[in-house]
C-alpha cells in the first residue's frame, strides 16, 4: 500500500479540481495525482475518498446554504403553517355549529314526541268517553219512559 499520498493530499488535489472544473472524476483525479506527486497510491483506496468527496459535494449542492434563502423558505412555512392552523380552527368551528345544530334538532324531536304521545293519551280518553257517553245515550234511548 503506498502511503505516500495522505488522505488529506488526495482530498485537497480533488477540491482544487472541483473547484477548477466542477465535476471531477476519479480518473481525472488519479491523472493529477500522477502529474502532482508522481504516484497515485491504490487505486482502490483513491477512488473510496473520490467517492465520499463526490457524495459530500453532491449534498452540499441539494443543502441551500444561502441565508437569505434559508430565512425565504422559513417564512413561506410560518406563513402555510398558519394558514393551516386558521383552517383547522375554521373546520373545528363548523363542526361544532354542526353538533349544535342536530342536537337542537333531536332534542325538538324528543319534545314532539312526548307531545304526541300526550296527545295520544288525551285522544284515547277522549275516545273512552265517548264510547262511555254514547253506551249510556243508547241505554237511555232504549228506557222506557
Amino acid at each position: 500500500m503506498n502511503r505516500r499520498l495522505s488522505e488529506q493530499r488526495i482530498r485537497a488535489t480533488f477540491r482544487d479540481l472541483s473547484n477548477k472544473r466542477g465535476r471531477v472524476s476519479g480518473r481525472q483525479l488519479c491523472a493529477e495525482l500522477r502529474q502532482r506527486f508522481g504516484a497515485v497510491g491504490k487505486t482502490e483506496r483513491v477512488f473510496a475518498i473520490w467517492r465520499e468527496e463526490v457524495g459530500a459535494v453532491e449534498t452540499a449542492r441539494r443543502v441551500p446554504l444561502d441565508v437569505a434563502d434559508l430565512q425565504r423558505r422559513l417564512v413561506a412555512a410560518e406563513s402555510a403553517a398558519a394558514e393551516n392552523l386558521a383552517r383547522a380552527e375554521r373546520a373545528e368551528l363548523r363542526e361544532q355549529a354542526h353538533q349544535d345544530k342536530w342536537a337542537m334538532e333531536v332534542d325538538r324531536l324528543r319534545q314532539e314526541l312526548l307531545a304526541q304521545k300526550s296527545n295520544a293519551s288525551a285522544v284515547r280518553m277522549l275516545s273512552d268517553r265517548v264510547q262511555q257517553l254514547s253506551r249510556e245515550l243508547v241505554a237511555a234511548r232504549s228506557e222506557p219512559t
